[in-house]
């Protein structure tokens, strides 16, 4: 008889393991989806909001700030993006090394500019090359 109650014992100690190791998934699941849905409404939000008066005013007054510093040509139509996931960024380029969150990208046709507006300095520059349909589409990622 004692080897049935040990049993029972030893099976409902492998039941609560088992049900605190799923709540465990379930909540680290949960957390995950939380951060990535918080991603994605901060990139919906960019792009509803990319063309805005206050976006566009917002961008041409970045770009005038940066043309203190370097030369953007006149004609040219800038894209302008402010980084919010700075990490990210540097994680998957080198460019991003000296941003933080709130730093501007200006990219022209030609160059991508980093530049960070409370010190108001240029942190960086490459070259770059753009295909229209690449610059027009990319214009929707301004966040201010």
């Amino acid at each position: 008889m004692e080897s049935s109650s040990g049993s029972k014992k030893l099976l409902s100690l492998l039941l609560i393991a088992a049900f605190a190791v799923l709540a465990y998934v379930n909540y680290t699941k949960r957390v995950q989806l939380a951060t990535e849905l918080k991603k994605l409404s901060v990139q919906m939000e960019q792009l509803q909001t990319g063309n805005s008066p206050q976006n566009i005013a917002a961008a041409k007054e970045i770009v005038d700030k940066v043309r203190k510093h370097i030369v953007i040509p006149t004609g040219v139509e800038p894209t302008v993006a402010t980084i919010v996931d700075v990490n990210t960024l540097k994680a998957r380029n080198e460019f991003y090394k000296d941003a933080k969150n709130g730093d501007n990208l200006i990219v022209t046709p030609t160059r991508a500019i980093l530049y960070d507006p409370d010190r108001d300095i240029i942190l960086d520059v490459v070259p770059v090359q753009l295909t229209p349909q690449a610059a027009s589409s990319s214009s929707a990622m301004m966040k201010k």
